[in-house]
């Protein structure tokens, strides 16, 4: 008997944090990612735009932006690429997309040779009030 009713406690208690963890998931997201170009901006820029060509053509709902530093100090100079997107489904589904398409592994490879690397990721979902 006993059993039964911490088991059905736990029921409740899961099934109401369920709403509250699927409006983080619905939240949009942006996902920034500190870049090594290795002094060719250019030939980066060039990569992100055929990046943003393969995310069309698989119809992923996200948005690429590249920014440069400035009034940073010791930062200034570093580039931040920016992937925008409406959920965390979203993202994990452009991720997984993006990994399985040819041209974009050929991209990343071609980065790699150029020693173009990404440094660091930051992952976050937005809170503003509405």
């Amino acid at each position: 008997m006993r059993f039964l009713l911490l088991a059905f406690l736990a029921s409740i208690v899961c099934s109401l944090s369920l709403p509250l963890n699927a409006t983080d998931q619905d939240r949009p997201v942006l996902d920034v990612i500190i870049v090594d170009v290795n002094g060719d901006l250019a030939g980066f820029l060039d990569r992100m735009q055929r990046i943003q060509e393969v995310a069309r053509r698989l119809d992923l709902p996200a948005r690429l932006r590249v920014f440069q530093a400035t009034f940073a100090a010791e930062k200034n100079g570093e580039i931040h690429l920016y992937w925008e997107l409406p959920s965390l489904i979203a993202f994990a589904e452009a991720e997984t997309a993006l990994h399985k398409d040819e041209e974009f592994l050929r991209i990343l490879e071609e980065m790699g040779n150029a020693g173009q690397s990404f440094k660091s990721e930051l992952l976050s979902i937005e809170v503003t009030k509405e």
